[in-house]
């Protein structure tokens, strides 16, 4: 039997004056391969680790104890208790500033194909409020459960209702304190819309600074300046993350993967492979899609 307020809610209904036109929604970010993690003190958040590195997944922070900064190409945001921020792929993060050594920040990671919807985010922070504790309760409720696939859905649906929740809520915020200046961001763009339309082939320095119309030396020197790392470490940081994008497709081999790459040969994807991660690329592709046949990652 309904309970009377869902009695009284259906009854209100009415009839629809059109059964074809319904509500409607425009595109909306739908997260997948989701991962949930906590930083509980100044060390643990500022160790240069892997996962830090320039790469295609999304990082959603949620400040819930003690001041930081965090540095997103170059540009130094002030995070207070209660706040959070979006770190979109690609993005060089860091945290170089916290006022504790207890902390205890929530980090919220994702994959997606619906990057537009998320363009809200850039350069913002956003308030956690009391209904986006309630939701993130939820989602580490899920994230502890058993994993099978209606949790996994559940998951999903979840963060992707998070994410369409704080939308509003980035749109109404300010934007966040700037510290690099215009010309240095635009650099970082016209670097990475070359790097996107080479695809993940390699583009030498020189090739980047014959595209930009600059000196080499010049701007090996204002990369260096505005991002506080060489310009080589960051390219090799951006073609590693594209290896590893390619390598979740199960279709293409290591091989095919180097060549589209455009490495010379399999030796030298191996070796570029275990120089930046210490693993080789299969064992590594092995772990990511957590294959239980190895001859499957091959």
């Amino acid at each position: 039997m309904a309970v009377p307020q869902l009695s009284a809610q259906v009854r209100a209904l009415g009839t629809p004056q059109n059964y074809f036109h319904g509500r409607s929604y425009a595109e909306v970010c739908l997260a997948n391969n989701i991962i949930l993690f906590n930083r509980t003190t100044r060390q643990e958040l500022q160790r240069a680790t892997f996962e830090l590195r320039p790469h295609h997944r999304c990082v959603l922070v949620f400040d819930l104890q003690t001041r930081g900064v965090v540095s997103i190409d170059g540009t130094r945001t002030l995070l207070e208790p209660g706040y959070g921020l979006l770190i979109l792929p690609f993005q060089s993060h860091t945290f170089p500033d916290v006022a504790a050594d207890e902390i205890l920040w929530l980090i919220l990671t994702f994959e997606t194909e619906q990057l537009v919807p998320l363009e809200d985010f850039r350069g913002k922070v956003f308030a956690i409020d009391g209904t986006t504790l309630v939701q993130l309760a939820t989602l580490l409720r899920l994230y502890q459960s058993p994993d099978d696939e209606t949790s996994n859905q559940l998951l999903g649906l979840e963060a992707s209702a998070l994410i369409t929740r704080l939308r509003p809520l980035v749109r109404k915020a300010s934007v966040a304190r700037m510290t690099t200046d215009q010309r240095a961001r635009q650099l970082l763009k016209d670097i990475d819309a070359l790097l996107r339309s080479a695809r993940g082939a390699r583009v030498s320095i020189n090739e980047i600074a014959a595209a930009l119309d600059i000196s080499e030396s010049r701007l090996r020197a204002r990369f260096r300046a505005a991002y506080s790392t060489t310009l080589g470490s960051y390219l090799s940081n951006y073609r590693l993350h594209r290896v590893i994008e390619l390598m979740r497709d199960t279709r293409l081999n290591l091989s095919e993967i180097a060549g589209e790459l455009g490495f010379t040969d399999s030796a030298a994807f191996a070796r570029f492979f275990r120089n930046e991660t210490g693993s080789t690329a299969s064992d590594f592709r092995r772990r990511m899609l957590n294959l239980t046949t190895p001859s499957a990652a091959k």
